[in-house]
């Protein structure tokens, strides 16, 4: 799974279908994240299997 965070935030999001999924200026992570959070929605929709 892939992690996206933007340059210049803490929040860590994971599903592509995100309203906030970052597409420039963002790292990337191939592993869950060990600092910072995990995005809210995306964590819905994980929750909700709704996360693609």
């Amino acid at each position: 799974m892939e992690y996206r965070r933007r340059n210049n935030s803490d929040t860590w999001h994971f599903c592509r279908n995100c309203s906030n999924w970052p597409t420039s200026d963002y790292k990337v992570r191939q592993s869950k994240p060990t600092t910072g959070e995990l995005d809210n929605e995306c964590r819905s929709k994980e929750a909700n299997g709704n996360c693609r």
